[in-house]
């Protein structure tokens, strides 16, 4: 079982500001016991205040849950993209050079972010590495469901998102670069309702404009009089990266259902082709609410992130951001393996 170990560190990073360091080493514990690291950092959290604060996650949280990173990724694309690519018919010599650079740079050990960057892939070529992705991240995403699902298996973010819960005053913001549902399994787990920007029943649609009225109750304020009040009891979830359980549909929209047996998830990849990517919808309209979230919050509560979204870190690196307090917990994997 892998648990959570909390290490105080005492260097920062010169361009957050005040902050206090706190790294995440995840350990194994053959006893299957939580160790009194994940108290440590609960007491931080505690410390550290719940109005206003944002949450950011990164892929640090998720590789401790099992979730393959970037490292496995690029292994599994090496094998997956070429097979793909050798039964195709009707390639261009476009699509065969793109990759074949993008493999070269692998095989020379370039991190997979820096491999895609050199050259940019044919759109043929981009699909395939979003089809690989997702089918490797979606596995073991699916694996956990269950285990969270039948109550095996409690989620390291448990402890710390139940800090912020309830929520009264304003509902709480997590942005998060994953692909993956880890956040929402977890508030399954907590019985607290997530709000994706994705509205309707069974197929739900991306739609902002729907936000506000999502949140409205009736309250009856006299015995002749109900008004409309706003209910703050969920969390607010930003990917603007995408997720494993978004799908584009032929004629428009973005569409949210799990665990799909058809379609091409609406995720965005490492590459020259990110910035492209992040101008069209639905990402464009998330980034925006990303950065509306960082420049409102009062503090910032960093897991597992990296610091490795342009778009984001110009916000967060902002003047009036930096002096603002944050607790950040960068991850150092010791000997758990994904």
């Amino acid at each position: 079982m892998k648990i959570l170990d909390f290490k105080q560190h005492s260097q920062g990073y010169l361009s957050l500001g005040l902050a206090i360091i706190i790294e995440l080493i995840y350990t194994r514990n053959e006893a299957g016991a939580v160790g009194e690291g994940i108290d440590r950092v609960y007491e931080y959290i505690q410390q550290f205040g719940e109005e206003q604060t944002l949450i950011t996650i990164g892929s640090g949280i998720s590789a401790g849950e099992g979730i393959p990173g970037m490292g496995k990724l690029a292994e599994h694309l090496l094998v997956d993209v070429d097979q793909k690519l050798s039964n195709l018919q009707g390639l261009k010599s476009s699509d065969l050079e793109g990759w074949d650079t993008v493999k070269s740079e692998l095989q020379k050990g370039t991190n997979l972010e820096g491999a895609l960057s050199v050259k940019e892939v044919s759109p043929v070529v981009e699909n395939l590495i979003i089809q690989s992705t997702y089918s490797l991240i979606a596995a073991k995403d699916s694996e956990i469901f269950s285990q969270v699902f039948e109550n095996n298996r409690q989620l390291n973010l448990y402890r710390i998102l139940r800090q912020y819960t309830p929520i009264n005053n304003t509902p709480l913001t997590i942005i998060t670069t994953n692909y993956d549902c880890l956040i929402e399994y977890t508030c399954l787990s907590l019985g607290i309702n997530v709000d994706n920007l994705f509205y309707g029943n069974y197929f739900r649609k991306f739609d902002p404009d729907l936000y506000d009225e999502q949140h409205q109750q009736l309250k009856r304020v006299k015995r002749n009089s109900i008004v409309a009040v706003k209910d703050n009891n969920y969390i607010l979830l930003l990917k603007p990266h995408g997720s494993i359980d978004w799908f584009s549909k032929k004629g428009g929209g973005t569409y949210l259902f799990q665990h799909a047996s058809t379609g091409t998830p609406d995720i965005i990849t490492p590459g020259k082709n990110k910035w492209r990517n992040e101008r069209r919808e639905p990402f464009n309209t998330v980034y925006a609410k990303c950065n509306q979230a960082i420049d409102k919050a009062a503090g910032y509560l960093l897991l597992g992130y990296g610091y490795n979204d342009a778009d984001l870190q110009d916000h967060y690196d902002h003047e009036s951001n930096r002096i603002k307090p944050k607790l950040i917990a960068p991850v150092y994997n010791s000997s758990a393996t994904p």
